[in-house]
């Protein structure tokens, strides 16, 4: 597929944008590899993250998932803009492992709005012979207070076991991909700029970055592209009540596998991503493997 092109969102849900580290991190958008270049597409992505919490507390240590169903499109409303949405549905499970007590959040999360403009792009330059192929995009976007956020109100429910942040958010974002042959290269890097979620609580800011490789092969109407990379993700702590709190941000690096299949109009794609350090609010946090699934539909 020789004209494949791979943008990013961010963050999360970087948290941006990358990945979702730091309990429900609400708000990142990661786009990482998506349908083919110059197509305005729509579809719904999974993700599935697992983390062990407060883990040298034998009465409250516990086991959150956090599940999300998010319909996502891309449209160009004029040349060289691309516009990226973004709406998730999540679902928090939580479970207090010595008790066995559970709780459970279902509902719409915080929608994402993300703009990007090529910068340049030689992938749909039918005069280069070199046959390297490059495009570069910035961008950002704001991420809207959506999703139900409680912290504060009646039982002090844990901020980072929300449906959204509370707060509306600014996300900055860059992305580069070059291709030669079938073999390439994207690399993203994203942030997440936080405001006040309420008078008690505001989530710290965010910055990650991806890279990741890829090979690209097609068969008539069917193309397949494996890939693998490395995504890191970095969040300053949040700030409750003025005070900064010690067990929230942090820094996790994470490998990460995957393949995206098309044929005609339709593109699945499946990832997997296996922590390989953490440092998560100061060791109270431990993220397990996670994965996701995607399926969109150009026109």
């Amino acid at each position: 597929m020789k004209k494949i092109l791979l943008l990013l969102f961010i963050l999360n849900q970087f948290e941006v944008l990358a990945c979702d580290i730091c309990g429900c991190a609400n708000g990142s958008a990661f786009v990482g590899l998506t349908p083919r270049a110059g197509t305005q597409f729509i579809g719904l992505r999974y993700r599935h993250r697992t983390y062990d919490s407060h883990l040298n507390s034998i009465l409250l240590k516990t086991r959150e998932t956090y599940q999300t169903a998010e319909l996502w499109a891309r449209f160009y409303p004029v040349k060289n803009l691309q516009i990226m949405a973004f709406l998730p549905y999540n679902s928090n499970h939580q479970v207090l492992k010595y008790s066995g007590t559970e709780a459970l959040k279902n509902g719409i999360g915080d929608a994402i709005v993300l703009a990007h403009v090529n910068v340049f792009n030689t992938f749909l330059d039918t005069t280069n012979t070199s046959h390297i192929y490059q495009n570069f995009m910035i961008g950002g976007g704001v991420k809207l207070a959506t999703g139900k956020f409680e912290y504060g109100y009646e039982d002090e429910i844990n901020p980072n076991f929300q449906l959204g942040t509370g707060s509306t958010d600014f996300l900055l974002s860059a992305i580069h991909t070059i291709k030669s042959h079938d073999w390439g290269l994207n690399t993203e890097i994203g942030g997440r700029i936080s405001t006040k979620s309420n008078d008690k609580y505001r989530f710290g800011n965010r910055i990650n970055g991806s890279l990741t490789a890829f090979y690209s092969k097609a068969w008539g109407a069917f193309s397949m592209m494996p890939n693998i990379g490395a995504i890191i993700d970095y969040g300053f702590r949040d700030i409750k009540e003025g005070v900064r709190n010690s067990q929230t941000g942090g820094i996790a690096t994470l490998a990460n596998a995957g393949i995206e299949l098309y044929y005609q109009r339709f593109n699945v794609g499946f990832s997997y991503r296996l922590p390989v350090y953490q440092n998560l609010g100061e060791g109270e946090l431990k993220s397990l493997p996670q994965y996701g699934m995607n399926l969109t539909v150009n026109f």
